[in-house]
Formats: structure tokens, C-alpha cells, sequence
């Protein structure tokens, strides 16, 4: 299915036209390509915000299993550039820094229907060099850019606190340190008889690797649903969880206790090698009580991308993620570079 060119504007009105319609076209014109061709989505994706990341923040992933005894790696680059700054009675918020996040991710077949499986991310963050870049991108996009051109370009400030002087979140820069490191279990509930659409049940285990005043102090843990469906060259891709956070005390009045998330993607095959994605992410915000849209609304990105394989071993998957709308905890602009090998 098609859609006319003014249900795309009505849906997207603040999208840069002329990249959502050249990949729609992709997706379309490549559509003489007959058969069944295997999937490669959906497309990676982990929320940068530092605000979000004081609780879970889900990876999404595909629904299938590597098989029995199959070990597979993915190592995933996401490099984002965030800028919000506001202040108001309940809160003084000013995030303006680059943020490099690198997730490496080893799994392993124990069954033909159960994987298992570790992830450990590494984050660097700093000033960085994009800002006049994102600025001008916006613009181009009729996004706008709020207040940022009254602040000097390429600085860093991680800063959240409340009307009394309660600090939430104050970090330094920090290069290639350890953020993140999860333990997972993810079996295949079902397979249809051609193997093109499966349902899975996955859980994380989360072990913090912050102080308490960054997030929280004990493990967190997060279910989902995942699911893929095919029907010819196209696919559809799902996820929906549920995610706890374990609160420290210091974060208890302002970090939510959990979060829902959603993610939906199509993909479009473009031969045996390669595929064409539009995915849509929203999850619940993880802070509350600060009764402002970009602090308590729901981050919610759309990304754009391709993903395919090299041989018989390699996948990769590249993307461009926008937030939209503008003003929630989301990150204003992400590029993500996955790369995966199984034997």
C-alpha cells in the first residue's frame, strides 16, 4: 500500500519532504523485485537522551533466535547531538553535549528456540563540533532550534535541578566509560512454517553502573513482546514492553518506578542483500512531577535506514533518527552504525 502524497504531509508535517519521499520511493520502485526475500530489520535503535537514561532504555532488536549452539556479535555506534535548556519554577534543565554510545552485544544459541546473551555499553560525551551543523539542518527542515543561538557553540553542560536547589543530574564529560551492562534471555514462541514471521518473549536484566544522583542503585529489569510478520517482499516489525526501575532514594520524587514502550517498522526488501525501513519509537517518559512537555511527554523518534548482509556471516544496519515532535525528552538528532557476525 501506497500512500497519497497528502496523507504523508498531514502525517509528517514536519518532516524534510524530499528524504521521506526518496526513500518511500526506494521502497516503492524496487517493489518489481519478485519473491520472498529474507529480512534484515528491524533497524537498531537506543535512546540517547541522558534524561531517559536515568532508567531502562530498551534495544530494539529482531523477534528470531540465533538457533542452537549459533554465537553471534553485534557492536553498535549511535552518535547523537543533544541541546535542551529551560527554566521554570520546578526546574532548571540545560543539556548541550554530544554523546557517543558503543554497545557490544555477544549471544549465544542454547536452544533452537532459546538464545541468551550479555551487552555492555560504553559512553563517551563532551562539547563536540556539530552544533553550527544541527543548527543549520534545522533550519533547512523548518524545525527550528529554540533558544540555542543564544549560547556559544560546541560547549557541554549536563544539568538538571529543581526550584530549591535539589540536584538531579550534574556529570562531567567523561571519555569511553562504562554505562550500561545487561543480561538477556529471548525464546521463540512461534515460527510460521516458512520461518518469514515469528513472536518472541525477551527479558533484560540491567545492572547499574552510575551513582545514585544518575539513575538508580540496583538492578533493573524489563519484558517485552517482540514480533516479525511477512507477506512478500515486505515485512513488519513490533516490540512492546514494560520496563522497572530500581530508584534510588535521592531520584524516587522524580524517576518514574516504570516505563511502556512500542516500537513499529516496515521493511521493504530490495534483493537478497539489502532492505529499506521506516521505524517509528515511542516510550514513556522516565522523569515525572515536573509538569513540563520536555521533561514529562513521551520521547518519540522516527528513523530512516537501510540494513542488509555481506556473505553469509555479516549484517549491518545504518540509520538517521529525528525526534518528532521536537519538545519531548528525546534526542534532537542521531546517526547509528550496527555491524553483526554469526558462526
Amino acid at each position: 500500500m501506497v500512500l497519497p502524497p497528502a496523507l504523508l504531509s498531514a502525517l509528517l508535517p514536519r518532516f524534510e519532504r524530499p528524504a521521506f519521499v526518496g526513500l518511500a520511493a526506494v521502497m516503492v520502485v524496487c517493489g518489481t523485485l519478485e519473491g520472498q526475500q529474507p529480512s534484515f530489520g528491524p533497524l537498531t535503535y537506543e535512546e540517547g537522551s541522558p534524561l531517559q537514561r536515568l532508567a531502562y532504555t530498551p534495544a530494539i532488536e529482531g523477534a528470531d533466535v540465533v538457533g542452537r549452539g549459533v554465537w553471534g556479535i553485534d557492536v553498535h555506534n549511535g552518535f547523537s547531538n543533544i541541546f535542551e535548556q529551560d527554566s521554570t519554577a520546578t526546574h532548571v534543565l540545560f543539556l548541550d553535549m554530544e554523546r557517543l554510545t558503543t554497545a557490544l552485544t555477544l549471544r549465544w544459541g542454547a536452544t533452537e528456540r532459546l538464545e541468551t546473551g550479555a551487552r555492555l555499553a560504553l559512553e563517551t560525551t563532551g562539547g563536540g563540533a556539530l552544533d553550527d551543523f544541527i543548527v543549520g539542518w534545522h533550519d533547512r527542515l523548518g524545525f527550528g532550534n529554540a533558544n540555542r543561538d543564544r549560547f556559544p557553540a560546541d560547549e557541554y553542560r549536563q544539568v538538571l535541578t529543581d526550584g530549591n536547589g535539589s540536584v538531579y543530574l550534574d556529570k562531567p564529560a567523561q571519555t569511553f566509560s562504562i554505562r550500561d551492562v545487561r543480561a538477556f534471555a529471548k525464546w521463540r514462541a512461534w515460527r510460521s512454517l516458512d520461518g518469514r514471521s515469528v513472536v518472541s518473549l525477551r527479558t533484560v536484566l540491567r545492572i547499574p553502573s552510575a551513582g545514585p544522583r544518575q539513575g538508580n542503585d540496583g538492578a533493573d529489569g524489563a519484558a517485552m513482546a517482540l514480533w516479525r510478520a511477512g507477506m512478500g517482499p515486505w515485512y513488519m516489525h513490533g516490540v512492546v514492553g514494560l520496563a522497572l526501575t530500581h530508584r534510588s532514594p535521592e531520584m524516587e520524587p522524580v524517576l518514574r518506578p516504570h516505563t511502556t514502550f512500542v516500537a513499529v517498522a516496515v521493511e521493504r526488501s530490495l534483493g537478497r542483500r539489502l532492505a529499506a525501513l521506516a521505524q517509528i519509537q515511542i516510550q514513556s517518559a522516565a522523569l515525572r512531577s515536573f509538569d513540563h512537555r520536555e521533561l514529562d511527554r513521551a520521547p518519540t523518534n522516527l528513523l530512516l535506514g537501510l540494513a542488509g548482509r555481506v556473505g553469509d556471516a555479516w549484517t549491518w544496519d545504518a540509520s538517521f533518527q529525528e525526534d518528532i515532535p521536537a519538545d519531548t525528552p528525546a534526542v534532537d538528532f542521531t546517526v547509528t552504525l550496527r555491524v553483526g557476525r554469526r558462526w
